[in-house]
């Protein structure tokens, strides 16, 4: 075995020319030439301090969603945050909740309502890490991560910082996370006090609503951001609902509806029936065949509409 192999093993599980595949929600992506599994905060940083100093490449990955892996693969180190603790070894203190970035955001969601806190109920139906939900200020239109972030914890060019909500830079499904090589280690929401069986009420419809407005299978989450209005002139919105200019925003999955592509196919790639802004694996889809079907719904949207789409899903 190389040299890089035998030095990766010290900071957790290697595997050599691994299926990305295996570790996406969509279950789509060719091989990567390192992939390291690592379950320790302290074995992370001191990984990512390596691969820095050395010059490799790397990509950090969690839970896999809102991932779309390319079918040649990734020819540098892919580090797998996986959280081999239980979640109650994190800190829950009054309404301060402190969680590794690892930790998965349902398990977070869960554990925020037996411990009687408010706030972060529409977390257990996403997918996915922590760590991920804040990079990409995930959520739904009753609550995202920018509202319960009080602070985190990140690992920058050899050092470790606390950066508060406002330096996170929170914007739609966007911060500034998905802009620099921050790598997010711990994370902070400041929730308040519920009552219990309210609680588990809210949490029940969350999941209910999302089981039936959502598609099952092998997806990587919302493809397309929805669009904001005030980004449009006047022209295009005379084409829009009033309900979505008054809310602020146009429902990708809506204009994806309107042009026709539910359901449309580019090889085992299919955009959902249930849902315009899901797209589907059905068993043996290539990255290609989704870039493919992406391309050609933003084309159909941009002809109609004079609208341009822009993916929410990451690209590697």
């Amino acid at each position: 075995m190389n040299e890089l192999y035998q030095t990766l093993k010290k900071f957790g599980k290697v595997k050599l020319d691994e299926p990305m595949s295996k570790h996406t929600t969509f279950k789509i992506g060719g091989p990567a030439k390192y992939f390291v599994i690592v379950d320790d905060t302290d074995k992370l940083v001191e990984l990512l301090k390596f691969l820095d100093g050395e010059g490799e490449d790397y990509i950090l990955l969690g839970g896999g969603s809102n991932t779309l892996m390319r079918d040649e693969g990734y020819r540098g180190v892919v580090v797998k945050i996986q959280n081999s603790s239980r979640f109650n070894r994190n800190k829950i203190q009054n309404s301060l909740v402190e969680i590794s970035a690892g930790c998965s955001t349902v398990a977070t969601a869960q554990e925020t309502i037996k411990a009687g806190l408010t706030g972060f109920e529409w977390g257990v139906g996403v997918p996915g890490t922590i760590g991920g939900a804040v990079r990409g200020n995930a959520g739904i239109p009753s609550g995202e991560m920018k509202d319960n972030l009080l602070k985190c914890e990140v690992y920058r060019d050899g050092e470790i910082l606390e950066l508060s909500n406002a330096e996170c830079e929170f914007g739609y499904r966007d911060s500034i996370f998905k802009h620099n090589t921050d790598v997010i280690l711990r994370v902070w929401l400041k929730l308040e006090q519920g009552t219990n069986i309210d609680l588990q009420k809210k949490a029940f419809e969350y999941i209910d609503h999302r089981n039936k407005t959502q598609p099952k299978g092998f997806t990587a989450g919302c493809v397309f951001k929805n669009v904001p209005c005030k980004t449009l002139d006047a022209k295009i919105l005379e084409k829009i609902p009033q309900e979505y200019i008054e809310k602020g925003k146009i429902p990708a999955g809506w204009l994806v509806d309107q042009v026709g592509m539910k359901g449309a196919e580019q090889g085992k790639a299919k955009v959902s029936e249930v849902h315009g802004n899901f797209m589907m694996n059905m068993g043996g889809a290539r990255a290609q065949d989704v870039c493919d079907l992406v391309e050609k719904v933003k084309e159909k949207v941009y002809t109609r509409y004079g609208i341009e789409l822009y993916e929410e899903v990451q690209i590697i």
